[in-house]
This record gives C-alpha cells, structure tokens and sequence, in this order.
C-alpha cells in the first residue's frame, strides 16, 4: 500500500502545476504556492496522524483506517474521471 501512495504523490504533484495554471486558470506564482502548500500538508500529516494513532486508535487501526481512505479517495477520483473525455470522441 505504501507504493500505491508513492505512486498517487508522485502522479499529482507532477501534473498539478499543469491543471492548477491550465483548466483552473492560476497564476503559475499562485500554482507553485498551492503545490508547496499541498506538498507541506502531505508531508506533514503523517506526524499529526502518528501522535493520534499513539494517543487513541493504536497501530492497526489507524493503519487501516489510512487504508480505507486511501480507497475510497482513489475510488472517488476515479469515478469522477470516468465520464471525462467520452463527449469529445463523439
């Protein structure tokens, strides 16, 4: 599962700054500062979700707890996508 969030990371940084000055119209100063904040949340997150795991769920369930959002995220993105591009080959 730890590739699989390498992977998405990796994925989305790399074409964020394409979608967020694109489709979306930003600045590309606007684009970098929300891709170092997004950056700085994702790799900061991980120190507020292990005191969490510590302090009330224990290992295993925020483990899989982590895993089921990550799905489900995954899931979502994907069937927001899944009608995206079928008009234009029509």
């Amino acid at each position: 599962m730890g590739a699989a969030e390498r992977f998405a990371y990796h994925g989305v940084s790399a074409n964020l700054i394409s979608y967020l000055t694109g489709p979306l119209g930003e600045s590309t100063a606007g684009a970098a500062a929300a891709i170092n904040v997004w950056s700085g949340v994702a790799t900061m997150l991980p120190l507020l979700v292990a005191s969490v795991a510590d302090a009330w769920l224990g290992r295993y369930r925020t483990i899989a707890a982590a895993n089921l959002l990550f799905v489900l995220v995954i899931a979502d993105i994907a069937r927001i996508n899944q009608g995206k591009g079928k008009e234009k080959d029509a």
